[in-house]
């Protein structure tokens, strides 16, 4: 048996994406930067794959930059605010560390910077009200968070945001790590008024090495480094296309019924909860996180935990896979929502995809059940 439920750390690939991996590999070979008649064919299919997953995500296709996946999307992102006058930047306390990263740097060349709480996983607005000044440039808060699933009220504190800077000479560069939102949740970026999204497809069942950054206003954005001037000077490199239509294949295939799978989901995650809660066991999750994303203590360590589901053939996550490598991150998250650090330590995230299904649920709660207290 080998049953994966640790998919908001990544997913297998899909055969649709797969296919139109190794299609646009063999016929799109050349540059899209060429200028012959191969690059430019490339090119042309380059502009069909943007408007295609452009239209999937409800975003004008010049407003959609590809990059090598969301830490590069967020980085480009930041980074451009090094060649801003120092001021100050805002983000939540749970924050992937691609984002929490990045205030060291700021904060040595000049910037002031803030962490919003998140108790029980969720921004209030009235907190960011608290922490807004007449020099604030940035608010980095994620749609929904890869630790816990919780999913924020963008639209509320973008309002929130846009309320305050009607006083400002300057526009406040509103940007949501939104990895765990595509196909997951009903999300549309130019509805919420945001300036900045990034996005992975690894996480939906496309290639690895490719996302997307989602800019508002494209004009305004100044990457600070844009090498060959691909993807319009906002991120230099030759496009990955074969990985760009994979994104694509992918991406359709999770919007492909969405509504429906969604219900699915949410269905299975109802069915683990249930078997959790029997246990006596604390779900983490905020009860209306997204479903796709299961916290739990765990009567052990997190690390003995989902070593014993290992050993049965099941793959469940510590935490955030990416803190295996810093340690720390899925801890930190948790404590920042308020959850006592004996939970933290033992927290498990079960993370479902458009993949799982009604056996692999059943006999991941058969060996929760078998585990028991550990005991």
């Amino acid at each position: 048996m080998n049953l994966y439920f640790d998919a908001a750390a990544t997913t297998p690939l899909s055969e649709k994406a797969l296919e139109a991996y190794i299609k646009t590999e063999r016929e799109f070979f050349a540059n899209p930067s060429s200028l012959h008649k191969e690059g430019v064919k490339a090119h042309k299919e380059l502009e069909r794959n943007r408007a295609e997953i452009a239209d999937l995500i409800s975003v004008p296709p010049a407003s959609l930059f590809f990059t090598s996946g969301a830490t590069e999307s967020i980085a480009a992102v930041f980074s451009s605010f090094l060649l801003s006058t120092p001021g100050k930047v805002i983000i939540s306390s749970i924050e992937h560390d691609a984002v929490s990263s990045w205030l060291r740097p700021l904060e040595r060349s000049g910037w002031k910077t803030a962490m919003l709480k998140a108790k029980g996983g969720i921004v209030r607005k009235e907190d960011l009200e608290a922490e807004l000044t007449s020099d604030t440039r940035l608010v980095a808060i994620m749609s929904v968070n890869n630790v816990t699933g919780a999913v924020e009220n963008i639209k509320e504190l973008v309002e929130t945001v846009r309320s305050y800077e009607k006083g400002l000479k300057h526009r406040i560069f509103f940007f949501s790590d939104s990895v765990q939102a595509l196909g997951k949740i009903p999300f549309d970026p130019v509805a919420l008024g945001i300036d900045g999204a990034s996005f992975s497809a690894h996480k939906i069942n496309g290639p690895r090495g490719i996302g997307a950054l989602y800019l508002r206003r494209p004009e305004a954005f100044t990457a600070i480094a844009p090498a060959g001037g691909q993807e319009k000077g906002k991120r230099g490199g030759t496009e990955n296309l074969p990985a760009i239509a994979g994104f694509r294949a992918a991406l359709g295939e999770w919007m492909d019924g969405a509504e429906e799978r969604r219900e699915h989901i949410k269905m299975l995650s109802n069915r683990i909860k249930d078997a959790i809660n029997g246990l006596g066991f604390h779900i983490l999750s905020p009860a209306d996180a997204s479903p796709y994303i299961i916290s739990f203590a765990s009567p052990l360590p997190s690390e003995v935990y989902t070593r014993m589901l290992s050993e049965r053939g099941i793959s469940v996550s510590s935490g955030s896979a990416c803190s295996n490598n810093t340690k720390g991150e899925g801890e930190r998250i948790l404590l920042s929502m308020g959850i006592r650090s004996s939970e933290a330590k033992n927290a498990v995230r079960i993370s479902l995809s458009n993949g799982s299904d009604s056996d692999g649920v059943d006999e991941l709660i058969k060996a929760i059940k078998e585990i028991g207290h550990g005991r």
